[in-house]
This record gives C-alpha cells, sequence and structure tokens, in this order.
C-alpha cells in the first residue's frame, strides 16, 4: 500500500469514528417557534453585548490588551451581524438544513471571541451582557448541535 492510500484510509477512518461518536446523540426535537424565539432574543442580545462593549474604554496604544482589544472587536461585530442573519432567516420560515451553517458559523466565530476574550480585560457590564448571549446561546444548541456542551464564562 502506497504512503498516499495509507493516508487516505486514514482519513476515511477518522471520518467514520468522528461520525459514529456522534451518532449516539440526539438533536432536540424542531420547534421552529421556539428556535425562532430564541434566535431573535440572540440577536438582541448581542447587539446588547456590542453596545455595551462599544461603550468600553479601549486599551491604551501600545498595550498588551490593545490587539487582542481590536480583534475581540471586530469578532463580536461579526457574531452580531450573523446573529442577525440567522434571526432573520428563521422569522421567513427558513428550518434546520437552510439555517444550520448561519448557526455554524457564528459558533467558529463565538469560540474564537471566547479565546480574544480571556486576554481583553471588560468591564462588569459587558461580563453581564455577554452571560445573557451566553445563556440563550446554551438553549438554542441543542437545536443544532446533538454534542452541544454548554458554554461556560470565560476564564481570565
Amino acid at each position: 500500500m502506497t504512503r498516499s492510500h495509507r493516508l487516505l484510509v486514514a482519513a476515511i477512518a477518522c471520518g467514520v469514528l468522528a461520525a459514529g461518536a456522534s451518532a449516539g446523540a440526539d438533536l432536540a426535537k424542531w420547534d421552529q417557534a421556539k428556535v425562532t424565539t430564541l434566535a431573535k432574543q440572540r440577536a438582541d442580545a448581542t447587539q446588547a453585548l456590542s453596545d455595551t462593549f462599544y461603550k468600553q474604554p479601549p486599551p491604551g496604544r501600545g498595550s498588551m490588551q490593545s490587539r487582542g482589544y481590536e480583534q475581540l472587536k471586530q469578532k463580536i461585530r461579526a457574531i452580531r451581524m450573523e446573529a442577525g442573519a440567522l434571526s432573520a432567516s428563521l422569522e421567513k420560515g427558513e428550518g434546520y438544513e437552510e439555517t444550520v451553517p448561519s448557526y455554524d458559523s457564528m459558533m467558529e466565530m463565538v469560540r474564537a471571541a471566547r479565546r480574544d476574550a480571556q486576554q481583553v480585560f471588560s468591564t462588569v457590564d459587558v461580563q453581564q451582557k455577554a452571560t445573557a448571549v451566553r445563556g440563550i446561546l446554551n438553549e438554542l444548541s441543542p437545536y443544532y448541535d446533538p454534542d452541544a456542551v454548554p458554554l461556560q464564562p470565560v476564564m481570565r
């Protein structure tokens, strides 16, 4: 067996194992009204987080946090836009199949933002808004991810 064949077999095996690992879990039964309501709440809470974050004084130039702050600001903006798009799609009646790519994209941004948030000081009001967003996201996730693990507060 050539090296490329071994790599192909290994890749297929990994894919089968990954598929088998998630096959045991089930998505929450799709409830269009509930998912739409949660997505709307998520969009509103994300907007409130964004507004509060932008009111926070940015770190001084050259500070250890300035780059992380700017990266986090960009990610919050992208999350806000994706949350709004997901909410709008669900309000138009789109279901799981049509909206899962938007959810997946949003979750990638959320994970990246959580990494950045570990390095940036934030005020209590920003932390409270982030807690509200996290709570709604934890309610929404089981409809999209059968292996959803509730997000915990960011540890600094």
